[in-house]
């Protein structure tokens, strides 16, 4: 089944839905950074729920909205992050893709290790307007799903369910990977709060319910759901040798400088996508001119 997300509202437009097929996402995920069981597990769920979160932006004209999810927990891991549009696309990272954690008890893959428990998680939200919304909370479980649900409690006040739901195989190849969000909006009562819980956990793991994310929602939703938009999905970057060299811009004249230096020595200046691991070789012309770009902008502002 290709991957692709569904998202509408349910009990009368009071609860929001998203769910994911994501497996093909997580398999190019492995097949770019080459992590461990663990880590593909820990990055998979990752992705998973930015797309899930993204699913809740309203998509609009102009700059498009994103959605970034950053993980930094103090595992052997390191720093994590993910970036989804609600026009299906997601990219993400893991600074050491090599990190180990051993099994749990009954035989689990311990992502709550590799990731760790002493961090935080930060949700910053694009809506495409320059005035981006960050939110920090303290990491629960370093398990994600837990984690994300609690942020949307306690930081955005909206009651939530996540499931992340990913099968990786012994060899690595990743067999399942999916996901699935409800947020209670204002009017649901606890009793529907409580019949709402009671099928999620009916439901049980999305690779084992059979299916896909349409089918996920009608079993949660037996009266109907409403406002059903279905979105293809898909790993997407978007680095591009115009954004490497913007990179450069930034880093300033002394950077750029010494960069240069070294390529007129012989040493290329060669930079690497994090998301993709594209390289980029700049050439001297192009740091010349990218160190020009920065002296003269310094300089205007220096007259002004």
């Amino acid at each position: 089944m290709r991957d692709h997300l569904v998202r509408g509202l349910g009990l009368g437009g009071r609860v929001r839905a998203v769910a994911a097929e994501t497996t093909t996402v997580a398999q190019e995920l492995r097949r770019i950074h080459e992590p461990t069981r663990t880590v593909t597990t820990a990055l998979a769920r990752l992705a998973t729920g930015a797309l899930l979160l993204a699913g809740s932006l309203e998509k609009v004209t102009g700059r498009e909205p994103m959605l970034t999810l950053e993980v930094d927990g103090g595992g052997p891991a390191g720093r994590m992050f993910a970036t989804a549009s609600p026009a299906g696309w997601v990219r993400a990272f893991v600074a050491n893709p090599g990190a180990t954690a051993a099994s749990t008890e009954d035989g689990r893959l311990d992502v709550g290790s590799v990731i760790g428990r002493e961090g935080h998680l930060s949700v910053t939200r694009d809506p495409g307007n320059g005035r981006p919304y960050r939110g920090v909370v303290p990491l629960f479980t370093g398990e994600i799903a837990k984690d994300l649900a609690w942020y949307l409690t306690e930081s955005e006040q909206s009651p939530a369910a996540v499931v992340l739901s990913v099968s990786v195989e012994h060899h690595g190849e990743v067999s399942a990977a999916s996901g699935l969000l409800l947020q209670l909006l204002p009017g649901v009562s606890e009793e529907e709060a409580r019949e709402l819980t009671d099928r999620v956990h009916e439901l049980g793991s999305l690779a084992d319910a059979g299916g896909g994310p349409a089918d996920w929602l009608e079993a949660l939703f037996s009266d109907g759901f409403d406002d059903v938009e279905s979105t293809a999905v898909e790993f997407r970057c978007g680095c591009s040798r115009e954004r490497v060299l913007s990179a450069l811009r930034l880093i300033g004249a002394r950077e750029v400088g010494g960069v240069l230096r070294d390529a007129e020595r012989g040493t290329p200046a060669v930079m690497t996508c994090e998301f993709c691991r594209t390289s980029y070789e700049v050439s001297i012309p192009e740091l010349q001119m990218v160190l020009e770009e920065i002296v003269a902008a310094r300089l205007r502002s220096s007259v002004n």
